[in-house]
């Protein structure tokens, strides 16, 4: 009697979308983002989030209802932000939160109705996001001092180059912009592109060629203190130490402290990102039936890869 039920059907038919686009976004971050990150391509979040974009466009270009569009884009991006704690390499929990985040914004869109504005808008705010995160993490660790210092430093060369110190934030600016530009054109062609665009799109995704390195899973003890000491936050320290040193007077028991206050968040943190534990993700998407497919969907694709 219920395999008649039109409303039945409409719901599987709903989960069958969810999870064959959830499946596609998870074949890019897990396969081809793990291994772009792995390699550190330096902006390879920025092309992953493009390339989310163009996959919620797609999805919600088929359902039927701003309401059904919020939620489609919802499931899509957290189902796909789950997936990735299965990574086989690298860290999974900043690239989770940065999926789920963007999933989130690009669905605020839809408050100018299931349309090109509305995409254009979705698009944008999941443009900004790629930007803010960095920095939320950066200001997490070092706190205020690194970006003081970073003004201190840019102040100090645009006076020795003698050029306008606003050139500076134009320079970000302009960064910014060019993102939210060209992933607001893409949103629109995508939108108004023809059913067999889509097709050769996805085609492309699903001839990703997933490279699984042959290595053992390293401690989540060892993987934190290494990402501790990477250039990124080495450098950070020593401009944050140095601007304390030259422009504050901090003491050199002021200084240790700092420095090991930042390295001590920064070795929870990544040890966090590295111990997320992936039965529980397991345990989370086996119970929704769009979940359930895109993860059989992905495991299916890496086996016969």
């Amino acid at each position: 009697m219920d395999r008649c039920n039109p409303c039945l059907q409409v719901e599987v038919d709903r989960d069958t979308h969810i999870g064959d686009y959830a499946a596609l976004q998870s074949l890019t971050e897990v396969g081809l983002g793990s291994f772009l990150h792995a390699l550190h391509i330096p902006f390879a979040g920025h092309f992953l989030s493009i390339n989310q974009a163009v996959l919620l466009t797609f999805a919600c270009k088929k359902t039927d209802s701003t309401k059904t569009a919020i939620k489609t884009s919802l499931a899509i991006s957290n189902i796909a932000a789950l997936l990735k704690s299965l990574s086989p390499m690298g860290k999974r929990l900043t690239p989770m939160l940065a999926i789920s985040a963007q999933g989130f914004l690009y669905s605020l869109g839809f408050v100018l109705g299931r349309n090109i504005l509305g995409v254009s808008l979705g698009i944008f705010l999941l443009s900004i996001w790629g930007f803010v995160q960095p920095l939320l993490l950066a200001y997490f660790i070092f706190g205020e001092k690194l970006f003081l210092a970073i003004e201190k430093l840019w102040m100090d060369l645009s006076n020795l180059l003698s050029i306008d110190q606003t050139y500076g934030i134009w320079i970000l600016v302009s960064v910014v912009l060019i993102k939210i530009v060209v992933g607001i054109l893409i949103g629109i062609y995508v939108w108004r592109s023809k059913s067999e665009f889509e097709t050769r799109y996805l085609n492309k995704i699903r001839n990703i060629k997933v490279i699984t390195p042959n290595k053992k899973k390293q401690n989540p003890f060892i993987g934190a203190l290494k990402d501790s000491l990477s250039p990124w936050v080495l450098v950070s320290l020593t401009l944050s130490v140095s601007f304390m040193w030259v422009s504050e007077g901090s003491t050199y028991f002021e200084l240790w402290l700092y420095s090991l206050r930042a390295f001590a968040l920064a070795w929870l943190f990544f040890w966090g990102l590295r111990s997320y534990p992936m039965s529980w993700a397991k345990q989370l998407l086996y119970k929704y039936p769009a979940a359930k497919r895109a993860i059989d969907q992905v495991f299916n694709f890496k086996s016969r890869k």
